[in-house]
């Protein structure tokens, strides 16, 4: 077998490897996530800041987060404290 043959013999197995994975991934995302998720999650409060900005309050696994929202993603800012504690 020549190397180009052997190259795109491995180049298809390879695809097909992927493209099963990714199918896996999708059939079984609700038990990856509920088997991996690390807990609990509520925004408690948001508020917009400019057009497309927003400050959130994100209670995660119990404490209190304060993120930046914007179009390019999220930012966790500040960890405030407890989520017992009512200081936000």
């Amino acid at each position: 077998m020549s190397s180009s043959g052997l190259y795109s013999a491995v180049m298809a197995v390879l695809l097909c490897i992927l493209v099963g994975v990714g199918f896996l991934l999708t059939r079984y995302r609700d038990r990856l996530n509920n088997a991996f998720g690390t807990g609990p999650k509520a925004i408690k409060k948001t508020v917009d800041v400019l057009p497309g900005v927003k400050l959130a309050v994100v209670e995660i696994d119990g404490m209190k987060v304060v993120c930046g929202l914007n179009k390019t993603g999220i930012t966790a800012l500040q960890v405030v404290g407890t989520a017992d504690q009512d200081n936000v």
